[in-house]
């Protein structure tokens, strides 16, 4: 019996355990994902609808699970729509529509949102970077992968803003205030020639 017991031992003992590496755990697989965000205008103006179209695609070879896709609307937005999501923020500048989606290997999904713009702020609404006359309506749609804070993937779209027309501009009165203001520095010029010249014609006619 402790011959029987001794070999068990000395078997066991001798026998591969399982490696350390089995035990350790996996890392998860990589994600690759990519979201493009259009409406497919270039520029806009207030009051005007915009209709957002935003594509994710998976690219890797594992389903993601929870993904959050977060679209920040431009600054001016009054109203906001999402299909499908969830609309955050009340005032003005602090709108976005959140959707929570799972993505299958090597798959597209398309999302769309609409936002309405209203009266041009100064909140976020920047034209240091837009063409000369106009400013930029900016909407960025970003893809969060569980309770992560840190964005896999982000896009933007921007839209000119014309700037509003000036005072002076047309036939109004900045034209109106031009033509009286030429007409007075005129009279004044030129009033005291025009009575010598009467009085000189008076001074013939009696004369004559």
């Amino acid at each position: 019996m402790r011959t029987a017991v001794v070999c068990a031992l000395l078997c066991a003992a001798t026998l591969p355990g399982p490696s350390a590496a089995a035990y350790a755990p996996k890392a998860p697989p990589a994600v690759s994902v990519t979201v493009a965000v259009t409406d497919g205008a270039d520029d806009s103006e207030s009051g005007k609808r915009l209709d957002y179209r935003i594509t994710v695609h998976n690219l890797g070879a594992s389903e993601v699970h929870g993904a959050r896709i977060e679209q920040r609307m431009p600054a001016t937005t009054t109203s906001v729509t999402a299909p499908g999501g969830t609309v955050e923020g009340r005032r003005v500048g602090e709108q976005k529509a959140i959707w929570r989606a799972d993505l299958p290997a090597h798959d597209i999904q398309v999302f769309t949102a609409r936002a309405v713009l209203g009266g041009r702020t100064d909140l976020a609404v920047s034209g240091a970077s837009a063409a000369p006359g106009t400013r930029r309506a900016a909407a960025t749609v970003c893809v969060y992968v569980g309770d992560s804070y840190a964005p896999t993937a982000c896009s933007g779209d921007l839209d000119d803003l014309p700037d509003a027309a000036p005072e002076s501009a047309g036939g109004g009165g900045g034209g109106g205030w031009a033509g009286w203001a030429v007409a007075a520095v005129a009279t004044a010029l030129l009033g005291p020639g025009v009575v010598r010249a009467v009085r000189r014609r008076r001074r013939v006619a009696r004369a004559g």
